[in-house]
């Protein structure tokens, strides 16, 4: 699924579209008060596409009998899509294990171990595809985010590889234009972005620049704990492309955000909204939703309550 085609384009020319994608931001920055630790994970376009592909293997050995994964198959699977260098994956496994996003599921054989999501990422990866489904509902008026809320890591396990495998395999979400890449490339940049859009104005959204209610470096790097020095730096690159600039004093003023540097995040948003519909439908089609998901194999008895409070 790429970014030009007729169903991003019908997103993208809905009346609504800007304002949901501006509420999505939102939803994103909530989940980050509540779960910082998996947020990071996708608030930069690696981490995001590699925790995608290591779910998406997981679900898939679930259902093949053979839950779990070694750190071995995790930095494989990375390799195997490209997505980074092996000391690189290494080192994202070892960091997701040691702040609890995954965990140990059977005797502890050090690389060998093997490993499964914790409870509260599995259902943090519900929240995330609620925000998304929301989105859909609102241009339609459908009840998706109700129903993955309801149907849990049942619906998950059915949905997540087929969207891991479109996501892959999309030239935009793989190489974003450059005023997106310019945040999703550094770590925490997407929280950044997220922050921004969230904060735009909402009656400019024909605009050529849109004024933001961020006014300084340091109140927007605080909430994703990262440097002034780190934010400064991503905001500086953006400010060099056009993308976004500062009303007036740098640092003292509120930021605008170019329309094209609106438009390239709509952009990515809807192609991942795409993906995912698409991904949600065929999961949930049939005689209903209902005899879909009986197929699936229950959630493990550890998973059962474990529901984030956002």
């Amino acid at each position: 699924m790429d970014g030009g085609s007729l169903e991003v384009e019908g997103y993208l020319a809905h009346p609504r579209f800007a304002g949901l994608v501006r509420a999505l931001a939102g939803g994103f920055l909530g989940a980050q008060q509540v779960v910082p630790r998996l947020v990071t994970q996708f608030a930069s376009q690696q981490r995001c596409l590699i925790s995608h592909a290591a779910l998406a293997s997981y679900f898939r050995g679930m259902l093949g009998g053979k839950p779990g994964m070694t750190q071995r198959d995790f930095v494989e699977n990375a390799l195997a899509h490209g997505l980074s260098s092996r000391n690189t994956a290494a080192a994202f496994f070892a960091e997701a294990l040691y702040y609890g996003l995954i965990r140990v599921c059977g005797p502890d054989r050090g690389r060998a171990s093997i490993a499964e999501p914790a409870p509260e990422t599995l259902w943090g990866m519900c929240e995330w595809y609620r925000l998304h489904l929301a989105v859909i509902d609102g241009l339609d008026g459908g009840t998706r985010a109700a129903i993955m809320q309801s149907g849990g890591i049942t619906l998950l396990a059915a949905v997540e590889p087929v969207v891991a495998d479109a996501l892959l395999a999309s030239p935009l979400i793989r190489n974003p234009p450059s005023t997106y890449a310019v945040f999703a490339s550094v770590d925490e940049g997407g929280s950044l972005m997220d922050r921004l859009i969230a904060g735009s104005d909402p009656t400019a959204d024909l605009e050529e620049r849109a004024v933001t209610d961020v006014t300084s470096v340091s109140a927007l790097a605080k909430p994703f704990n990262i440097s002034r020095t780190h934010a400064g730096r991503t905001l500086a690159g953006a400010i060099a492309l056009g993308a976004i600039g500062w009303t007036g004093v740098p640092g003292r003023s509120p930021l605008w955000l170019s329309r094209a540097f609106r438009e390239d995040y709509a952009r990515v948003q809807a192609t991942k909204l795409v993906i995912i519909a698409a991904a949600f439908d065929a999961a949930t089609a049939g005689a209903g939703v209902g005899s879909g998901l009986r197929a699936m194999p229950a959630p493990p008895a550890q998973f059962e309550g474990v529901r984030p409070a956002w």
